[in-house]
């Protein structure tokens, strides 16, 4: 709360700058992502007015909550000052488990779901103790898991993942629209980040494991188990991978070997774009799902000028180093205005 206060008597009411210390919410900026999402929004519906149609928002929405849900399980890692780089495997395994339970004769959705986590959870409780635990680097960790689960796969269901088919129900429950066509994915996807935020600001469990992501000194001085913590974020992580990986197998239908690939740079441009350093920090997941919406509508739009596929990667790229410019920008901004502060006479 504190910090809350200092940050807005620290502008004249009324100024500019008090205008953009509002759109920050608990030291994450939430209103910037959202204002740039936005404004995405309108150039793609002036550019592209059938995007916002029926068949626009029901190819785009299911692939949006997909999105998010990754996302949002890469920003926990990344408020450690972490990186996850086993999501992409994560979200091809997961799905190409659950489809070869569920999609044989006789096979069982609920134990997909259940063998479709475990798979999960196992990779993110690896992946904790390599990094936290035996103080590896995460960079090197989580692709080296990632390319252990995707080098399993291959070795146990080779190429026959392609030939297998989503059941018929649970095609037909992730692909359910309402409205003009908006996935019930997205919907889903929008609880988990509500949740997300409320979880991380209003419980004890989520100030702790925020206290062990952005300052892991104080939070030993104040008795927290920050490697405890910090471990659980790569769980958390893998756990929403998961979630999205069951999500993503229905909405496509046919499952490969590549299914989750996308994933690897996407999350990590995401999460960036709502504002977050790759060097670790406070997070919001509110501003994780705009950083979503803003790349899901450059998809969208590049897809409908027809450019070549990697255009995409490119974008992506592009849009990554930007985005990281500016948060260093602003940081630096930040820095030298409580330098100026500092040493102002009182």
């Amino acid at each position: 709360m504190s910090g809350q206060l200092s940050e807005r008597t620290a502008v004249p009411p009324g100024s500019s700058r008090q205008f953009w210390a509002d759109l920050r919410w608990r030291g994450a900026p939430v209103g910037v992502p959202w204002l740039v999402a936005l404004l995405m929004l309108v150039v793609s519906v002036i550019l592209y007015p059938s995007s916002i149609g029926f068949g626009g928002l029901a190819t785009m929405t299911p692939l949006l909550g997909v999105l998010i849900i990754a996302s949002l399980g890469q920003s926990l890692v990344i408020g450690t000052g972490g990186i996850d780089l086993s999501v992409s495997s994560v979200v091809t395994v997961v799905g190409v488990i659950f489809v070869l339970e569920a999609g044989t004769p006789g096979g069982s959705i609920p134990l997909a779901l259940v063998y479709s986590l475990a798979a999960g959870l196992v990779c993110g409780v690896v992946n904790g103790v390599l990094v936290e635990y035996l103080a590896l680097s995460p960079l090197v960790s989580t692709l080296a898991t990632g390319q252990i689960m995707a080098g399993l796969a291959n070795i146990w269901y080779g190429g026959g993942a392609n030939r297998l088919a989503v059941p018929p129900d649970w095609r037909s429950f992730t692909g359910s629209t309402f409205g003009r066509g908006i996935s019930y994915l997205l919907l889903a996807a929008t609880v988990l980040v509500v949740l997300a935020g409320v979880v991380l600001s209003y419980t004890a469990v989520g100030r702790r494991l925020t206290a062990a992501s952005t300052s892991p000194k104080a939070g030993r001085y104040q008795g927290i188990a920050v490697r405890r913590y910090r471990a659980a974020t790569y769980v958390l992580a893998s756990l929403l991978y998961s979630v999205a990986g069951v999500f993503l197998v229905g909405s496509i239908g046919t499952p490969t070997l590549s299914l989750g690939d996308v994933y690897q740079l996407s999350t990590i441009v995401v999460v960036v774009l709502g504002g977050a350093a790759l060097s670790g920090g406070r997070l919001h997941p509110g501003a994780t799902m705009a950083g979503a919406l803003f790349l899901s509508l450059i998809n969208q739009d590049v897809a409908a000028t027809g450019a070549a596929a990697g255009t995409q990667g490119v974008i992506q790229g592009a849009v990554l180093v930007l985005a990281m410019l500016a948060t260093s920008i602003g940081a630096l901004r930040m820095l030298l205005r409580r330098r100026r502060g500092s040493t102002a006479p009182s």
